[in-house]
């Protein structure tokens, strides 16, 4: 049997335009536009049609458009999800630091 695997390759170093953004988190302007006013990623840029995503961005985008199209949540919440998660990955990093300099 044959299965055909589809995906976008992205390169990092290349900022992406609000088209190309959206079609790799398969997801609408109007959501990419509410992550922003949101202030859940910040584009390079004064309007949509100037916007430049990074990696981060696209990273965060990805989460944040899982949390609302699998899982229905809206836009505060995704936030609030966002900004925990931001708090646990600070909190691991500094157990590790703390680990490593353990006697």
């Amino acid at each position: 049997m044959n299965k055909l695997i589809s995906g976008v390759i992205i390169d990092e170093t290349q900022p992406l335009t609000l088209e190309e953004f959206c079609y790799a988190i398969h997801t609408e302007p109007k959501i990419i536009i509410q992550m922003v006013e949101y202030q859940l990623i910040e584009p390079i840029g004064e309007s949509p049609d100037e916007w430049r995503f990074d990696s981060l961005s696209l990273k965060r985008a990805r989460i944040a458009a899982s949390f609302h199209r699998d899982l229905e949540v809206n836009m505060p919440g995704v936030a609030l999800a966002l900004e925990l998660l931001d708090q646990i990955e600070t909190l691991q990093h500094q157990i590790n630091i703390l680990e490593k300099n353990r006697p």
